[in-house]
């Protein structure tokens, strides 16, 4: 696609142009340069059309953007509920995101830029953080965003009564926050945290509704509609099930979307996903396989694109240290040397996959620097299993219905070898997530991974708070000892001092606890979408939007 500068838009377009001048300078209160990657200064976003309420579909030259029509995407999972703070899945975070927004987001590159924020200034030693909100931002009813709606966001996220998915990774490092004025927010931590710019880019950890807009305890939508976001797109419908759908927000802060609207239809069989790409029923979907990326790359497959997945895609073992018999840490090692994880990652990814011990990137030193592998031993498993007393009762194994198939049933098999009876729950998307934050699970199949280092990008599965678990602290692991070590991570701001810390994690969490067992980075995810749509890419993961376009800037051609 061309470069485009204002002067074309401004003279190409049947609508006014309006520029949006952004930036933002970190500076702390000593005078000092702020260096880490997470505040560097970043370039605004291309300035962008805002579009007529009345706007129509038009043909344009080829390469411009055409105004209208509605997109059709394709997703694995329903979003189990509208509600912006309660994500039962990851994709149902993705899908909001294009309704509710952070102060701050990821660009492609996993880059931070100013988003409902235009600004953020540490104190000296980072434990106070103050930003500055973007005046004239409005909420989908017309209201004006405000820093008293920041607050009570925050707020409603950290109070664990409330079910938000970012509750433990906000309470791990935000205190308290507070109103200064009208557009300034203080956030005050429990200690140095250098790297809050980072974990509030991550979408589930903020993302901000009206003061008051959900009641304490609410996970589900009522009165027909969720809170109003402030989002290039507004709801419009929800069937559950089936499909979410969004309409363009025309007085979008960010200049209003070419398409009129987005329809999220969930199907659940990667082979259904695939057949309705190619006949033209999805313009883009989401998670096909290898395999069908062969084809297109082979040129079997004509007029489709393809792209794998980001910082993401992580396939591991959630194992419940709260109920037994995984409660014992002799039956969760058992279950581990049960298991051949070169040979599942063949088995499920066609060879794709990389087997690998924590949540880092493969081939990082957040991977590379512990040199312990998990080596498949039966006797060992079942000499474990006896000293424990397990005598074959169930055991639970959660996954994911059209999506974990291949991993359960690789997993089912080799522990039977060790005399492991997993019983598999094989379960719609939510419900899965469901289950397995209430701790109703033994084991369940999951994800992880995400943008940055590991421990930022995953504290939602070990994030604890004053001796609890946080919500999305799925393995129910919670000790002084861990609880002490995160926090020396957040305050560290030696990047060689960190990666000595997480190592420390890694020991307990992966090796010595086993309360996560990771096979690796499945590697076989991938979107894939007709030639008609233009201008789309994921984000730094598997986000539909980023902080440079996305769904957002998306148009699609007749």
């Amino acid at each position: 696609m061309k470069n485009w500068t204002w002067q074309d838009i401004v003279c190409r377009s049947l609508v006014g142009a309006a520029i949006l001048l952004l930036g933002f300078v970190i500076v702390y209160e000593d005078g000092n340069t702020l260096t880490p990657r997470s505040a560097t200064a970043q370039s605004a976003p291309a300035p962008l059309i805002q579009l007529a309420a009345a706007a129509t579909t038009r043909s344009p030259t080829a390469g411009q953007p055409r105004i209208g029509g509605t997109l059709k995407f394709g997703i694995v999972k329903d979003i189990g509920t509208p509600i912006p703070f309660v994500a039962y899945t990851s994709i149902g975070q993705y899908v909001k995101d294009n309704v509710y927004e952070p102060l701050v987001m990821f660009d492609p590159k996993g880059e931070i830029h100013p988003w409902l924020a235009e600004s953020w200034t540490p104190n000296a030693n980072s434990t106070e953080w103050t930003f500055k909100i973007r005046r004239g931002v409005k909420f989908h009813d017309g209201k004006e965003l405000t820093a008293n709606d920041v607050v009570w966001s925050a707020k409603h996220i950290m109070n664990p009564a409330n079910g938000a998915a970012g509750q433990g990774q906000l309470s791990s490092n935000v205190r308290d926050a507070v109103a200064l004025d009208n557009y300034t927010v203080k956030f005050i931590s429990p200690g140095p945290r250098g790297l809050l710019p980072e974990i509030l880019a991550d979408t589930p950890t903020l993302h901000i509704a009206p003061k008051e807009s959900v009641a304490p305890g609410q996970q589900q939508m009522m009165g027909g509609a969720p809170p109003p976001g402030t989002g290039p797109f507004k709801f419009k419908a929800w069937i559950p099930g089936q499909e979410f759908e969004v309409v363009r927000n025309n007085d979008y802060w960010g200049g209003a979307p070419y398409l009129d609207g987005v329809r999220f239809r969930v199907i659940s069989e990667t082979a259904s996903r695939a057949a309705a790409v190619q006949a033209g029923d999805l313009d883009v979907t989401e998670r096909l396989g290898p395999s069908f990326v062969q084809r297109i790359k082979s040129g079997q497959l004509k007029g489709v694109n393809y792209v794998s997945i980001g910082a993401a895609g992580i396939k591991q073992l959630v194992l419940n240290t709260q109920l037994a018999p995984t409660s014992d840490p002799r039956v969760r090692k058992a279950i581990a040397l049960s298991l051949d994880k070169d040979a599942i990652m063949k088995e499920a990814t066609f060879g794709f996959g990389i087997p690998m011990l924590t949540w880092a990137p493969p081939g990082t030193d957040w991977e590379t620097s512990s040199t312990f592998k998990w080596k498949r031993n039966i006797e060992e498993a079942r000499r474990l299993l006896r000293e424990a007393g397990y005598a074959g009762k169930p055991i639970t194994l959660g996954s994911t219905q059209g999506q974990d198939e291949p991993w359960a049933e690789a997993i089912v098999r080799q522990a039977s070898e060790a005399g492991i009876k997993f019983s598999i729950q094989n379960l719609a998307g939510a419900e899965l997530i469901q289950k397995t934050v209430a701790g109703e699970l033994h084991v369940s199949v999951y994800g992880a991974g995400g943008v940055g280092e590991p421990l930022v990008a995953n504290e939602q599965y070990i994030a604890c708070s004053g001796g609890k678990a946080g919500v999305g602290n799925v393995a129910k692991i919670c000790t002084p000892e861990l609880e002490k070590l995160i926090a020396q991570y957040m305050e560290e701001p030696n990047r060689a001092k960190r990666l000595a810390i997480w190592n420390k994690l890694a020991q307990k969490y992966f090796i010595d606890d086993v309360a996560y067992y990771v096979i690796g980075w499945a590697n076989d995810r991938n979107f894939v979408w007709r030639d008609k749509v233009k201008n789309w890419e994921r984000g730094p993961g598997q986000e539909y939007s980023h902080a440079k376009g996305g769904l957002w800037r998306t148009w699609l051609e007749q």
